[in-house]
């Protein structure tokens, strides 16, 4: 029988697929009375997740990097919102300069440089900031300055955009674990069906077809639907760099 293993380009999201489609064939029937196939299960059952929480980790450095692009936009729309109401304060008309001098006294009151503050402070201020200039008190004088209603809402746009993206990483640090890097944790998985399950399978169908040959071989051929895909990927890296070879040579 041939003999099928997770190829060893598989990146880490392909093992934790294969792992899961095993471990779902495996699910569908009772292999309690096969001790050794029962430890080799149990200890894919320890370690599959440990990988999907560390791919999830790497995830998080995402989230991070969101955040910070977030709250560049929204800190960007806030300098903006001072300049047009601090220019507001010196146009010719009276009732627009007032306006301007009641709405400026709002942003001091909510720190002038809430944009410095760290993430959940500058949430909590620019949204006390944004409620105070919509409320029935100030957006009457708001509508009276030149240019600053757009940047308001502009403002308010960002503001929740940081907001959304902060809330995602919050929650994905409260699950993060003392993880291991993604790469080492998809190779101990990998050794586990390759050197252990797929050996003592192998065995066990020439033995038993009766009772795990068709397992067996649906096992196998999930292991090949994502064997193909990193072979593929891997073909086309080394195409392109054949051909950036072939491209820096002429």
């Amino acid at each position: 029988m041939e003999k099928v293993r997770i190829h060893y380009s598989c990146d880490s999201a392909e093992v934790s697929n294969t792992t899961g489609a095993i471990r779902s064939k495996f699910a569908e029937n009772d292999w309690s009375a096969d001790l050794i196939l029962s430890k080799i299960l149990a200890d894919i059952a320890v370690e599959h997740p440990i990988l999907e929480q560390a791919i999830k980790g790497v995830h998080g450095n995402t989230l991070r990097a969101n955040v910070r692009a977030e709250d560049e936009k929204a800190g960007k729309d806030y300098i903006c919102l001072k300049n047009f109401i601090k220019a507001n304060l010196s146009v010719p008309e009276a009732e627009t300069r007032e306006a301007a001098i009641e709405a400026w006294k709002l942003i001091v009151s909510h720190n002038p440089k809430l944009d410095k503050q760290n993430y959940a402070r500058q949430i909590e201020l620019s949204n006390s900031l944004l409620a105070n200039l919509k409320s029935s008190n100030f957006k009457p004088l708001v509508g009276l300055l030149i240019g600053v209603p757009e940047r308001v809402d502009k403002f308010t746009a960002s503001t929740a955009s940081l907001e959304s993206a902060y809330k995602k990483l919050a929650t994905a640090k409260s699950e993060e674990l003392d993880l291991p890097a993604p790469s080492a944790q998809k190779d101990k998985l990998r050794n586990i069906i390759n050197n252990r399950l797929m050996t003592y399978m192998e065995g066990a169908a020439d033995a038993l077809p009766e009772t795990y040959e068709a397992t067996y071989k649906v096992i196998c051929e999930s292991i090949e639907i994502n064997n193909e895909k990193a072979r593929t990927r891997q073909s086309l890296k080394e195409s392109q760099k054949e051909k950036e070879t072939e491209e820096n040579n002429a």
